[in-house]
């Protein structure tokens, strides 16, 4: 029997060449549970089983939780833009493209902190411990790999350069694991140049997070004093 393109599509199977001619095997077909606990897997820190359980919460709940919570997934992509400055995610409330943050005039120009992702902006603005400017920078090296592709180092020298009259220190906020030091001292080696022949201080956190500690579990107090102690 020969290979045809209508039978795969509809029995789902798929076309096997032997010695003795051709087969069909039928194709391991995911059911919907399957499916959207594969988009679970996906998420930071989130393994099969959970994944499972996420789906199974959702077929216990009633349709309108289902819907409401389609339309707020929906509604993060058409209100929450990143701001065109520091690169963090925001409520654009319409066409703003610069966030409240880098557009608000009581900040202090003079300082600029980097750091991984959202979350540790957000850790870092609850302890009220710091008014500087901030830089997303997306990320960490990846341990192997020496020219990482997925951080904005580009953008972050750009910013840098454009602002270079007014800063007077930028903070390197990375979290206190081997990727947040590599990224740190990535960070650091790219900006040296520039910051060196202009007279900006480049600093790090200094002690108060303990070793393999991520920003965004930090508590208050932590943060407060990795910053006043940051060298």
């Amino acid at each position: 029997m020969k290979c045809n393109l209508q039978t795969l599509y509809t029995a789902h199977f798929f076309c096997q060449e032997t010695h003795s001619g051709s087969k069909f095997v039928k194709l391991y077909k995911m059911n919907a549970i399957q499916k959207l606990a594969e988009y679970f897997q996906k998420f930071p820190g989130i393994g099969p089983r959970q994944a499972k359980r996420f789906v199974h919460f959702l077929l216990t709940q009633d349709k309108a939780f289902v819907k409401s919570l389609s339309e707020r997934i929906e509604e993060l992509q058409a209100s929450i833009s990143r701001c065109a400055q520091c690169h963090r995610f925001f409520d654009a409330d319409g066409y703003a493209e610069v966030c409240d943050i880098c557009s608000s005039p009581n900040r202090d120009t003079h300082l600029l902190m980097v750091v991984e992702k959202d979350a540790d902006l957000d850790a870092i603005e609850k302890t009220h411990a710091y008014n500087g400017h901030y830089f997303v920078i997306g990320g960490t090296v990846p341990l192997l790999e020496s020219t990482p592709s997925n951080l904005k180092t580009d953008e972050l020298t750009k910013y840098v350069q454009k602002n270079i009259k007014n800063l007077k220190e930028i903070i390197i906020a990375t979290g206190a694991h081997p990727e947040g030091e590599m990224t740190a001292d990535h960070v650091k080696s790219l900006l040296l140049p520039i910051t060196t022949e202009n007279g900006i201080t480049i600093s790090m956190l200094g002690r108060g997070l303990s070793t393999g500690t991520e920003l965004e579990y930090s508590d208050a107090d932590t943060i407060k004093s990795a910053f006043t102690n940051r060298r």
